[in-house]
């Protein structure tokens, strides 16, 4: 006897991805936001502070895209997202002094993003003055707390 036209077909679903709310790794991450269906996750801004040599009291806007991080003498630009690199893109202008340095840094946040996290660079430098050079190596540490507006920082 055949089958009935109207029978019920099994069929299988796809396993649904859980939710995230880290930041979006780069523009491919397509991972589901917690916060209900459709819910768009605004970029989250963090005020940054910390540094040694240089602190930095700075805000961004955006982890997830390239940032720049400015203390008095120097700016740093991130190229965005929880790991990534680092370089000098603004340093003092000393006439036959340069400074160049670069590395990579790694943000964490233990408690989840809504909380605070830390900022860590690992990479070295070069200050030339003439002739001579000295090369150093190192890490900052800053720590990065979310605001609700970024207020017109990148």
């Amino acid at each position: 006897m055949p089958a009935a036209a109207n029978a019920p077909v099994a069929t299988t679903a796809p396993p649904e991805e859980p939710c995230t709310n880290a930041p979006r790794t780069d523009e491919n991450d397509k991972r589901p936001r917690c916060g209900g269906i459709g819910a768009a996750v605004a970029p989250r801004a963090y005020h940054v502070v910390g540094g040694s040599g240089d602190p930095v009291d700075d805000t961004i806007c955006d982890i997830s895209q390239s940032f720049v991080l400015n203390g008095r003498m120097f700016g740093v630009e991130f190229s965005g997202g929880v790991d990534g690199t680092y370089k000098f893109v603004r340093t003092p202008n000393i006439p036959g002094l340069h400074w160049s340095a670069g590395g990579r840094y790694h943000i964490e946040f233990p408690d989840g993003a809504d909380k605070p996290g830390t900022l860590t660079t690992e990479g070295g430098g070069t200050t030339t003055a003439g002739s001579q050079s000295r090369t150093t190596s190192g890490g900052e540490h800053f720590t990065l707390t979310p605001v609700d507006n970024c207020g017109g920082a990148t």
